[in-house]
């Protein structure tokens, strides 16, 4: 279901937007962001992926955007009339650009502070906060301006929170832990959390009193019931930009670099150090105490237990390079076969013991003669002509 419209606009004035070439109707009126499958008329969608390049065929979009790439007169339309085209270099990213135009960001309700909030006469709040009822905010926080903090919010003592910050429902801000400029938490999200600190002696195990905090820096944006845990001292640190998924366990005294994207469920154990621009797909595994270099991509699923150098692209677990990755997975999935091919060869091979062992005599008579199952220790076949 489609969010109300908030403006409508033509073709022609979308392409303009993003700075797109118009191929077609230019004057069509679009009111509204769709898939490709279930756009109408008066719907744009977008192709990025080469993958529903199909859906081209039988789309009822008013418009599609496409990248340059894509060349709209070899799309096979049958009956049904040529699609208009927005031609952008990056059609993800202007379709983004149209759904902000067209849709805006999900409206938050001025509610002013909530009588029903707990508020320590320490903490202090800038200027347009929303507190919403029953969140509490601690001794001595410091709340930027127009941040908004949905009901169920804790914010403990001497937190440092920047502006325009949004924190959803029943999420949680551990005490001394630090959000920059325009930080979004969704629902159920932990900042600061202990981290999985204990010491063992004698068999039992002690906790170790994590003295650190965490640091998220400026547009971070992070999933539901994502876990940042503290550091056990100094900081864990969320760079720049960087974007978490739902379900994401960061352990303590890691270091996110900036712009990462990290999908849903990636668990990266304490004390591991990502570069700029990393991606891991969901579900992805980390071991502690690595250094995983700039650029680099983790597939899902896969399991890291070693350091990896900038610019790899890894798969697998424990991980390869993803070339390796795939010819492993090529003779993991062949695997059933060869082990019918092995027991076909022992079965063969057996029977050629059980031939050389209990066979019938040579043609002199001579049991050695009926051998011929490979050579003797002086190199001659038992049983041949040199005999």
């Amino acid at each position: 279901m489609s969010r109300p419209r908030h403006n409508e606009s033509t073709v022609a004035q979308l392409a303009a937007h993003v700075g797109g070439r118009v191929i077609g109707d230019g004057n069509r009126r679009i009111v509204r962001c769709n898939g490709l499958v279930s756009a109408g008329p008066e719907d744009i969608s977008f192709l990025a992926n080469a993958k529903y390049a199909r859906h081209l065929a039988t789309t009822g979009a008013g418009c599609v955007v496409l990248g340059k790439d894509t060349d709209p007169a070899q799309i096979e339309r049958g009956n049904r009339p040529p699609l208009t085209v927005i031609q952008t270099d990056d059609p993800y990213y202007g379709f983004r650009q149209i759904v902000v135009l067209l849709h805006g960001f999900r409206p938050h309700p001025a509610v002013g502070v909530s009588p029903l909030a707990a508020i320590a006469p320490s903490a202090k709040l800038g200027a347009d906060v929303q507190v919403h009822p029953f969140v509490s905010i601690g001794k001595d926080v410091l709340i930027g301006a127009r941040c908004i903090l949905y009901p169920h919010v804790t914010v403990m003592d001497g937190c440092r929170i920047g502006d325009d910050c949004i924190l959803y429902p029943a999420v949680t801000v551990y005490d001394q832990c630090v959000l920059g400029a325009r930080v979004v938490l969704h629902a159920g999200t932990v900042v600061g959390g202990d981290g999985y600190g204990f010491a063992t002696h004698q068999g039992v195990h002690h906790k170790i009193p994590q003295i650190g905090n965490v640091v998220v820096e400026d547009d971070v944006e992070i999933g539901a019931n994502t876990v940042l845990e503290r550091a056990a001292m100094e900081s864990t640190i969320i760079g720049r930009g960087t974007k978490l998924g739902n379900s994401v366990v960061i352990g303590h005294n890691c270091r996110i670099g900036e712009h990462n994207l990290l999908v849903s469920q990636v668990g990266i154990a304490g004390s591991t150090t990502t570069g700029r621009h990393v991606v891991m797909a969901g579900q992805a595994g980390v071991a502690g105490h690595l250094n995983i270099g700039e650029m680099v991509r983790v597939a899902a699923q896969s399991g890291v237990i070693a350091d990896v150098p900038a610019g790899r692209d890894i798969g697998g677990s424990p991980s390869l390079e993803m070339r390796q990755a795939r010819k492993v997975y090529l003779q993991f999935v062949q695997l059933p076969e060869l082990a019918r091919r092995v027991q076909q060869l022992e079965n063969a091979l057996k029977k050629l013991q059980a031939q050389g062992e209990d066979g019938p005599a040579g043609a002199d008579g001579n049991p050695a003669a009926g051998h011929g199952t490979g050579p003797g220790k002086s190199g001659q076949i038992p049983g041949g002509a040199g005999t």
